[in-house]
């Protein structure tokens, strides 16, 4: 078993439960280990506390990493920001010795030290480099291939070496069988980080365009490794209803479709909570 220290950010285990019951339920079949960080925050969200506070940001990062540290393993995150944060933050507190003996001064009051002697790594890395695909296809049990997917990456995941990491999210999804669909503007934002500044604009010069986009290719629901994202396409997804457009495009997180795929119930991690119905793709599968 490959053993990793999990962190969950806060949009998962607040809002998304669904993504983190899907990984624990996947993650014995696949050999991964979930420990969990006892005592982990917010990673925090650069769009905001880097802003405004980047020593704070810092800091705050540093002891999450330092919870990780105490495990001894490396950490597995499920969401891009996370990923984002905790990623540059090691970068910066290892290459500026100044910086980090600074901050590990707060951290010392905390009984805490940032050492840095553990990777970040996102979901999709793990899946790819540690994992193996070989290991996935293995696991599946449920014939995907009449589901139609629009994969959004995330703008977090091109900041990758080479932007591997989205492409080993479409390289994942291809592996379980599903039918890719493409639309043209993958690499466009969700929208997420405009709603800090107009609701309005995200929603309809950003999220809008999106939705238009894999609807009219043909796509059947969005699969994504951030609850940003999540968030933002279902949101959008609900106001938009208001004003009398349909899209019925479910949002997953890649652990949930990884679930399906290895025939575990919808039932077994809450596929029913999501806040667009996932019927459709149920249906689609011929899952009950």
């Amino acid at each position: 078993m490959m053993s990793y220290s999990l962190f969950l950010g806060c949009y998962i285990p607040a809002m998304q439960p669904f993504a983190e019951a899907a990984l624990r339920k996947i993650a014995p079949k696949l050999n991964i280990n979930l420990i969990d960080i006892v005592g982990a925050t917010c990673c925090p969200v650069p769009e905001i506390s880097r802003l405004i506070d980047y020593e704070t940001w810092l800091i705050i990062a540093a002891r999450n990493l330092a919870l990780a540290e105490a495990n001894k393993k490396d950490i597995l995150t499920l969401c891009n920001g996370c990923w984002e944060t905790l990623m540059e933050a090691r970068e910066e507190l290892l290459k500026e010795p100044k910086l980090r003996s600074k901050v590990n001064e707060y951290l010392r009051t905390l009984n805490k030290r940032f050492v840095g002697s553990i990777e970040v790594k996102h979901f999709v890395q793990i899946l790819v480099e540690d994992v193996g695909l070989d290991k996935i296809k293995e696991n599946i049990k449920i014939d995907l291939g009449n589901l139609r997917v629009a994969v959004h990456p995330g703008c977090k995941l091109y900041k990758s070496e080479n932007e591997r990491f989205a492409q080993y999210l479409k390289d994942i999804v291809k592996a379980i069988g599903v039918q890719v669909v493409e639309y043209d503007i993958e690499r466009v934002c969700c929208g997420y980080p405009l709603m800090l500044a107009s609701v309005d604009k995200a929603i309809n010069e950003r999220s809008k365009w999106k939705l238009d986009a894999m609807k009219n290719n043909g796509a059947d629901c969005i699969i994504v490794v951030c609850p940003a994202c999540y968030d933002q396409f279902e949101k959008a997804q609900l106001a938009l209803k208001d004003e009398g457009l349909e899209y019925n495009l479910p949002v997953l997180h890649l652990s949930e479709l990884l679930a399906l795929a290895f025939g575990l119930k919808p039932e077994d991690f809450g596929l029913n909570q999501h806040g667009v119905s996932c019927e459709g793709v149920l249906e689609k599968l011929k899952v009950k």
